[in-house]
Formats: C-alpha cells, sequence, structure tokens
C-alpha cells in the first residue's frame, strides 16, 4: 500500500503519535519491551523529566538573519544530522526486519545506523547495508574465541565504529518482561497467543521473517541446540563486569573508532579517556538497567570538564524530539542517539516510517534552532538558560 505524504503527516505527526500507533500494531509484551524500564522506572521518569526541565534562552533580535545549520564533524567524518537511531536488542520483537528497514532508511541519507550484538538481524545483513557507516554495538563475552570473531566479522563488513558496552555487568529483572513470560523465542501462553492474534499484520510478517533470534550470535551456539537450550547459552555467555583490562585489550585489538558506552561517572570516563578511546556514550540504558543510575542530562556538563572539549561525548536518555536533541547537545553532548524513537517509526509505519522520523527530527532541531537564533549546532550551550547552574560547559565555548 502507497502512503501519499500528506496521509503520513496527518496520521504520524510527532514521535509521540509513533509511539501510539506502535501501541495498536505490536503485542503487548512486545511493546511492555520497548517501552518499560525497571524497578519502578524512576530512572526511565528521570530521564525525561530532566530533559524538559532544560531551558533555551532565545536571542530574537540579531545583527542578520540565520540559516541553521543541522551537520555535524565526528571524529572527522561530517555527518548531515547530530543524530542517528542507537543500538537496540531484541528489534525483531518490536517488527520483523525492524533492523534492515531502520539501516536503509537512515544510511540513505548519510547517517549512521547502530546494531546490537543481541538485534535480530546479523552483522553481515546491517553491514551489507550500511558498509562504513555501522557503528556495532559489542556485548562483551566470557570467550575470548567468541568476542574476537564477533570483532572480525564487525571489520569484515567494513564497519569502522565499534560500540563496547560496559553497563550490562548482570543480568536484570524487568517486572512487565517477567509479568509477561518475555523471552527469546516469546513464551507461548495463552494470554501471548491473544496478543498475538488482535496483532495481525505482526503476526504474518513474523511468521514470513521467522522467529525471532539473535542472528549475529547463532554459529557460537552448539548444533543441534533447542531455541531453549540456545537461549540459556548465549545466557550463560554473557561477561560479567569490563575490566580496564578487557577495555585495554580490544583497544589494541580495535584499529578503528572505538566508543565505549554506558559511562556515567567521571571515574569511568577518565579511565576511557586514558585508555586512548574515542568517544565516551554518556547512557543509563534507557532507565532498563539499575533504577537509581545517573541522568545523562545531568551527569554530561561534568563529564564534559572533566574530559576537556576534544573528547567526543555521544548521549542517549529520553530524547523524543528535535528539541530534546538540542536540549543534550546544549548541556555537553556532540551527538545524539535515539533508541525507542526509531522503535517506534519502525513499528508504525516500517521503512517509511523510520523516513518520517528522520524528517521529523530534522524540521523539529531546525525550527529549535531557528527559534532561539542559533545558526551552528556547536554553539548550543551558549543558549542555556542559567548557564551558572552549567559551568561544566564553559570548557566548550
Amino acid at each position: 500500500m502507497v502512503v501519499s505524504a500528506s496521509t503520513i503527516h496527518r496520521k504520524l505527526p510527532s514521535i509521540s503519535f509513533m509511539e501510539k500507533v506502535a501501541r495498536k500494531r505490536i503485542p503487548k509484551f512486545a511493546f511492555d519491551y520497548l517501552q518499560g524500564g525497571i524497578g519502578a522506572e524512576a530512572c526511565l521518569a528521570g530521564n525525561r523529566n530532566t530533559l524538559d526541565s532544560i531551558q533555551l534562552a532565545p536571542r530574537y533580535l540579531l545583527q542578520q538573519p540565520i540559516q541553521p545549520k543541522l551537520n555535524v564533524t565526528l571524529f572527522g567524518q561530517e555527518f548531515p544530522l547530530p543524530f542517528c537511531p542507537a543500538p537496540l536488542g531484541l528489534s525483531g520483537l518490536i517488527w520483523p526486519n525492524a533492523m534492515e528497514a531502520i539501516a536503509r532508511a537512515t544510511t540513505h541519507q548519510g547517517m549512521p545506523v547502530g546494531l546490537s550484538t543481541f538485534a535480530t538481524s546479523s552483522v553481515e545483513d546491517i553491514g551489507q547495508i550500511a558498509g562504513k557507516l555501522l557503528w556495532f554495538q559489542l556485548y562483551c563475552t566470557a570467550s575470548d574465541d567468541i568476542e574476537n570473531d564477533l570483532i572480525r566479522r564487525a571489520e569484515d563488513t567494513e564497519c569502522k565504529t565499534l560500540i563496547v558496552t560496559i553497563d550490562i555487568p548482570t543480568a536484570t529483572r524487568r517486572e512487565k518482561d517477567i509479568a509477561n513470560g518475555l523471552s527469546v523465542p516469546p513464551e507461548i501462553s495463552l494470554s501471548n497467543i491473544a496478543q498475538i492474534a488482535a496483532r495481525p499484520r505482526w503476526a504474518l510478517e513474523t511468521l514470513r521473517v521467522g522467529i525471532p533470534r539473535f542472528k549475529s550470535l547463532l554459529p557460537y551456539v552448539p548444533e543441534g541446540s533447542s531455541l531453549g537450550a540456545s537461549t540459556l547459552f548465549l545466557k550463560d555467555m554473557a561477561e560479567g563486569h569490563i575490566t580496564v583490562q578487557k577495555l585495554k585489550r580490544i583497544r589494541d585489538r580495535w584499529p578503528h573508532r572505538l566508543l565505549v558506552k554506558g559511562v556515567l561517572t567521571i571515574k569511568d570516563a577518565k579511565l576511557c579517556q586514558d585508555l586512548g578511546v574515542d568517544g565516551i556514550i554518556v547512557s543509563n540504558h534507557g532507565g532498563r538497567q539499575l533504577d537509581a543510575a545517573p541522568i545523562p542530562a545531568e551527569i554530561l556538563p561534568s563529564i564534559r570538564r572533566s574530559v576537556g572539549a576534544e573528547m567526543i561525548l555521544i548521549a542517549d536518555g529520553g530524547a523524543r524530539s528535535g528539541l530534546d536533541i538540542a536540549r543534550l547537545i546544549a548541556v555537553g553532548a556532540n551527538f545524539v542517539l535515539l533508541g525507542r524513537a526509531f522503535a517506534y517509526a519502525v513499528a508504525a509505519g516500517g521503512k517509511k516510517g523510520v523516513e518520517h522520523a528522520i524528517f521529523i527530527l530534522q524540521e523539529e532541531l531546525k525550527q529549535t534552532l531557528a527559534q532561539i537564533g542559533c545558526e551552528n549546532i556547536e554553539e548550543l550551550p551558549e543558549y542555556i538558560v542559567q548557564q551558572d547552574s552549567y559551568p561544566a560547559l564553559k570548557s566548550k565555548k
């Protein structure tokens, strides 16, 4: 079915509308997994509330009109926009072949795309689409052989950016997922069957594509394992805390750009900097790991002060609009990752939904810069209201 531009504008005018449509198109257990946090979801709410508290001071009386520029340079490479999709675990549960749709839409516009080790699309499949624009998120494993092979496979796809995730030292208990019996493959309960039956489009697409599996990890599962046994093997394979020694070994092994994701303290940020990483991703994993974790938007200024103006800081944590992207850049980030926003987009409208999400975020960001009189992205820290509350940002000017 061809969807006209005017129709998609009316039905999906914002990421918030996409979230509402996504809720109606995917089973409840899948939506709960996507939307939910951990514990009482205080961290999840904190991400949102902190972003809402950041105010930008408009300067209406300018010497001359401006044309906001949204491009940004990272690692010597220019990107058309200062944001991209974050890596998304269990992507095929949200929508079948979600990562293929997201990768095609974003890389077509010259944007990078994050891919999780625990996505349901393989590094080879997404690498074929994204090439050098692939940012592969490595979940370290208890097996050095598996870890090294994952790194090799990423390199073989022409991937130039490796993301090492450090914020999953232990398995988590997410109440909604436990109540829903969420697993890979999904638990076959009467409730889940009813939820799937209520979403026939999702069910038919899943039937066509196949049950979601962690395709990048399948080569390491013992031959002949059942789906249940495969899941247990992958769970046991997970690494605990990522040591400084392990991170150094990966830094020495990986010849291209290395980012570290899950940094929330000055101490960890300085350790990463001392080890020679190329960038730091300030993230609390979308409020999904520790319900008492710091909020990226709050900790960014102090991390910026500690690592200086030259270190690339990337942030995530609740961004749903172009205004939110501007807010995170204003408090110290160079670039922003959006996870749930792109997941809602692909669930609401497939590849066209993702393309429209990019358009929305671009227009909202451009509008924000025009409204406050800011011509260049890197000047956003100068527009923070009550700048004395953000002394760390002075080092960026």
